[in-house]
C-alpha cells in the first residue's frame, strides 16, 4: 500500500537523564515561539568599523543586493528551560567550564554550565556556555523530534530579520544613546555589576559604556526590551548569536541568495548581535568565533524553513498545552522583571 499523502504520527518518548534525573516526553517539548519573516531584499555592506566612543557604524559600498525568501525566525533567543529539554532527552556531554567574567581578568575559563554560571540568574534567560556545536545539535535535534526544519540562521537571514526593512545602523535608528529602550548592552546597571561583583573592575574603558540604565546588569530574561518591527526581540545585545555560516573576511560578492556560506574557515562559525558586555553593535557588525570556544557571552536562536499548509509537522495536543504554558511561565518571568525595574 502506497503511503503516499498519509501523515505518520509521531509515537510519544520517554527518556531519564541519568545526571539531572528529569522526564522528557516528545509529545511535551516545549517548541521555540517563532515569527514569520517576510520575502524581501538586503543589501549587503563589505565593512565595519568601531567609533571612538565604542558606538560600531557601517562604512564601505554595497556590494550585493540578494533577494530573500519567506522563512521563520526565533522570537526570543533560545533559553535555558528550552535547552534543558535537549540535555534531559540525549544526555548531551555539555561543557561542564566556559569563559566567564573574573575578578582579576575580563574573562577566564572557570566552572560553569548551561544550567549555571556566574552570570546566569534564570531559566528564561539565553542559554550560554555550550559553544557552535551544542546549538548545532539542538537545532538537529529538536527537527528530528517535531518534523519541522528547524536549523541556525545564515548571516544573511540574521541581518535581514534584525534589520526589520531599516537601513539605519540599528534597527530603532542611528544613535547608540537609545539602546536601552530596545537591547541590553554596556550601560550603567553593567558599569555597577562589573564593580560590585569584580573587586572594582571597570569596564568603560574597554567596552563603550552607555549614560543610560536599563537595569540588567548581565544577561537578561529573553523578550524584556523592545522589538524591531518584526516583532523579533534582543537582536542586538544580551547575547551574542551564532550563525551557520563558516568564516570569512567579507561578505560574498558573488551571493545569489540568503544560504549559509559553507566554504572558508569551518573552524569557526560567524556570530552577531552583540551582549550585554559591549556598547550597540551595529546590525553589520560580524566576527568569526571558534567552534572551540566555550563562553558565557553567546548563545543561539533558531531559523526554520518555512512550512508548506500540508506538512505533517503538527504540534500534538499535549504539545499545544505545554507550549502555552511555557508561554505563561516566560510571561511572568518578563513582568516580574519589569516590576523590579520600577521598584
Amino acid at each position: 500500500m502506497s503511503l503516499v499523502g498519509f501523515c505518520l504520527k509521531r509515537l510519544p518518548v520517554l527518556l531519564i537523564a541519568s545526571q539531572s534525573h528529569l522526564l522528557w516526553a516528545a509529545d511535551g517539548l516545549i517548541e521555540p515561539i517563532m515569527v514569520d519573516i517576510p520575502a524581501g531584499q538586503l543589501t549587503l555592506h563589505p565593512k565595519t568599523t568601531t567609533q571612538k566612543d565604542g558606538a560600531v557604524v557601517s562604512t564601505g559600498t554595497q556590494i550585493a543586493t540578494l533577494p530573500i525568501k519567506p522563512f521563520r525566525m526565533g522570537k526570543y533567543e533560545v533559553t535555558v528551560k528550552e535547552f534543558g529539554q535537549f540535555i534531559a532527552a540525549t544526555n548531551y556531554p555539555a561543557p561542564t567550564s566556559c569563559q566567564q567574567m573574573d575578578s582579576q581578568k575580563w574573562f577566564a575559563k572557570r566552572p560553569g554550565s548551561w544550567a549555571k554560571n556566574k552570570h546566569s540568574a534564570s531559566e528564561f534567560e539565553p542559554v550560554t556556555c555550550i559553544g557552535w556545536d551544542a546549538a548545532q545539535a539542538y537545532v538537529e535535534w529538536l527537527s528530528k523530534e517535531t518534523g519541522r526544519s528547524y536549523r541556525l540562521p545564515s548571516e544573511v537571514e540574521w541581518e535581514y530579520a534584525a534589520r526589520a526593512g531599516t537601513t539605519s545602523t540599528y534597527f530603532w535608528g542611528e544613535e547608540a544613546t537609545q539602546a536601552c529602550a530596545f537591547a541590553n548592552t554596556a550601560d550603567q546597571a553593567a558599569e555597577a555589576a562589573i564593580k560590585r561583583d569584580y573587586d572594582g573592575l571597570e569596564s568603560k574603558d574597554h567596552v563603550g559604556v552607555l549614560a543610560c540604565d536599563d537595569k540588567s546588569g548581565y544577561a537578561s530574561v529573553v523578550g524584556i526590551y523592545q522589538p524591531n518591527a518584526f516583532g523579533l526581540h534582543d537582536m542586538i545585545g544580551n547575547i551574542n548569536e551564532f550563525t551557520r555560516d563558516c568564516a570569512n573576511e567579507t561578505y560574498p560578492g558573488d551571493a545569489k541568495d540568503a544560504s549559509a556560506r559553507m566554504t572558508g574557515d569551518c573552524t569557526k562559525r560567524m556570530i552577531r548581535g552583540g551582549s550585554w558586555h559591549w556598547a550597540p553593535f551595529a546590525m553589520t557588525q560580524r566576527s568569526p568565533w571558534s567552534i572551540d570556544f566555550i563562553g558565557a557571552l553567546e548563545g543561539f536562536r533558531i531559523a526554520e524553513d518555512m512550512p508548506n499548509k500540508d506538512s505533517c509537522a503538527k504540534p500534538s495536543p499535549e504539545q499545544r498545552k505545554r507550549n502555552k504554558q511555557f508561554k505563561r511561565e516566560l510571561s511572568k518571568a518578563q513582568k516580574a522583571l519589569h516590576q523590579a525595574a520600577r521598584s
